[in-house]
């Protein structure tokens, strides 16, 4: 309704906003260094802050710079997971290398 009265081309605070269109603070480019610093070295990161302030958002804009053919891109959200089960449930096979 709104959308096109603003001529908006996206609902806005919604959470499929093309990754292209997100705002990059100055902390989220200083993320995604890090975390393009990770993946270039074949690291293992994990993200943390407080409900709210932009992980997922963050996440998403960093698996869409990720050249396809180059990457394997693991998200796992959940708060409860220890090591152990994480390893448990990696779907292992013989093109997986870690």
């Amino acid at each position: 309704m709104y959308e096109d009265f603003y001529r908006m081309k996206h609902t806005p605070f919604s959470r499929n906003v093309p990754p292209e269109d997100l705002y990059e603070s100055a902390a989220m480019a200083d993320c995604l260094g890090r975390l393009s610093y990770v993946a270039d070295r074949q690291l293992f990161a994990v993200v943390t802050a407080d409900a709210g302030c932009g992980k997922s958002t963050l996440i998403r804009r960093f698996s869409a710079s990720l050249p396809k053919e180059k990457y394997i891109f693991l998200y796992l959200s959940d708060s409860k997971l220890t090591p152990r089960w994480f390893y448990k449930g990696l779907p292992f096979s013989s093109k997986l290398q870690i």
